[in-house]
């Protein structure tokens, strides 16, 4: 019979450190450094037939349309590649839900950009313009696509900060 107790006891002692390891590990990640890794993006510069300039009037031009709910002008900003894929109508009825959410664009400015990769031939990146519109600040994203050398908009994103 006491054999049989030292065996329940021995039993019971490990099931207690089993848990309390079990415990002491889940809790312990939460309590340890982090280790962070710096990731680097890949920069590189802007195409040579784009200057900050150039889109910069652009999307000037864009706001102006924009505010006169000038969608088919919007439109032929676009590329082919674009082109292919969506239609007037379609910028129609994106634009015409955002609209009434942002209002008019009051103000404009280039802020940054950004090297997405090098994918199905053609270098992509993305251009930031912080803006002012009736309904808050908010951010105009311009998408390009760049094969030899020649680069094209393949999309334009409207966002109100916040939404």
């Amino acid at each position: 019979m006491e054999r049989r107790l030292k065996r329940i006891e021995i039993l019971v002692i490990l099931t207690l450190i089993i848990a309390t390891l079990s415990v002491v590990m889940q809790i312990i990640p939460d309590y340890a450094p982090t280790l962070q890794t710096e990731t680097k993006s890949e920069v590189k510069e802007i195409p040579n037939d784009v200057s900050i300039d150039s889109f910069t009037s652009i999307i000037d031009t864009i706001r102006l349309d924009y505010n006169d709910s000038d969608w088919e002008n919007i439109y032929h900003f676009f590329g082919n590649y674009a082109k292919a894929q969506f239609r007037v109508n379609d910028i129609e009825q994106e634009f015409v839900k955002i609209k009434p959410a942002t209002g008019n664009i009051l103000s404009i400015a280039y802020s940054h950009y950004e090297y997405l990769g090098y994918d199905k031939n053609a270098d992509w990146y993305k251009f930031y313009y912080k803006c002012m519109f009736d309904n808050g600040k908010g951010t105009i994203k311009l998408s390009t696509r760049t094969v030899n050398n020649k680069t094209e908009i393949i999309g334009l994103s409207v966002d109100l900060d916040g939404f």
